[in-house]
């Protein structure tokens, strides 16, 4: 059975926490999941934590979904994986993807390099 539950560790660093998920259509369901998205994307954008939001759909594979997100923090995090609209989306991967919570990846942002340092 697959898990859908990411677990949120934690070892993660302090301040804003972005992420991607790559989510992948079961053949035949691209559609019932793109509108699926959608629908996630309108609620999440409203959560008070959510920094950004930005579905995305690969041009080559259009079963093939990243979702790129990002948090105040690692608390707003978890406030959005209690929602009811995540859960509910968490429904519908079970129906039309073959993803679960290992298409979450955690990022961490690459500093910049400073001015005049090689």
């Amino acid at each position: 059975m697959r898990e859908f539950m990411p677990e949120v560790g934690t070892d993660l660093p302090p301040g804003e926490r972005p992420m991607v998920a790559v989510v992948r259509a079961v053949p035949g369901h691209e559609e019932q999941l793109a509108a699926a998205i959608a629908t996630l994307t309108t609620a999440v954008r409203g959560e008070p934590g959510c920094r950004e939001f930005r579905p995305f759909r690969d041009v080559a594979n259009p079963g093939v979904f990243y979702l790129y997100e990002i948090y105040d923090d690692t608390e707003a995090f978890r406030v959005h994986l209690a929602t009811g609209h995540v859960a509910h989306f968490f429904t519908e991967l079970a129906q039309h993807s073959t993803s679960d919570a290992g298409a979450l990846v955690q990022l961490v942002e690459v500093a910049p390099a400073l001015p005049g340092v090689r």
